[in-house]
């Protein structure tokens, strides 16, 4: 039947909900589930029907943890958890941590790249600057440090002025690098609490 094709196609090949493919051809969820399977079409388990509506209504792609570290991506984990527990933002709906120092940041980002595989084009950044900075400069030099496209950053930040320079003490400002996902945030608290519990006894 043409409709029982439509529907298939869009269940499996656009990744639809059943209650998405409803909406989209006017027709009742429970429809969908009797072509689903009176085709014998293997039906979604909870957890792949959550990351695919989260794909398809935000038009966001998941993280993609890995999980088969080597010795050395261990040691970037626990880096990167340890970070996160000093500088990062807990509460909210984003993973969010600011700092100045380039190797503090640029290892915050290998981590968030290469153990919790996030999208690229959802990482965010703000930069936070004095009057005696050059934003253009502050922007191209942490766009490099992170590999974050500059059109990726937010407008700059700029801190009013009190007596003296800000270069000492801050040579490049401060960025916040920001990734939209509150099942990331979440899962990097609960990777923090697991550290605390094996460390503090």
């Amino acid at each position: 039947m043409p409709e029982d094709k439509r529907i298939i196609d869009l269940y499996i090949s656009e990744k639809l909900s059943e209650v998405q493919v409803a909406a989209r051809l006017s027709i009742a969820p429970k429809h969908v589930r009797r072509v689903l399977n009176r085709h014998k079409i293997i039906r979604r388990t909870r957890s792949e029907a959550i990351r695919y509506v989260y794909i398809t209504k935000f038009n966001k792609k998941p993280f993609n943890l890995r999980k088969s570290l080597n010795k050395k991506e261990q040691m970037l984990k626990l880096a990167g958890v340890m970070l996160y527990w000093g500088e990062g933002s807990k509460k909210g709906n984003s993973v969010a941590l600011a700092n100045s120092d380039p190797l503090m940041v640029s290892v915050f980002m290998k981590f968030l790249r290469d153990i919790c595989g996030i999208d690229n084009e959802r990482v965010r950044a703000t930069i936070h600057y004095y009057g005696d900075h050059d934003p253009r400069e502050l922007l191209s030099y942490w766009s490099r440090i992170t590999r974050i496209p500059a059109a990726q950053f937010y407008k700059p930040f700029l801190h009013a002025d009190t007596k003296g320079t800000y270069k000492k003490k801050s040579q490049y400002g401060t960025i916040s690098v920001q990734y939209s996902d509150k099942k990331l945030l979440q899962l990097i608290n609960g990777w923090i609490q697991e550290y605390q519990n094996q460390l503090i006894k």
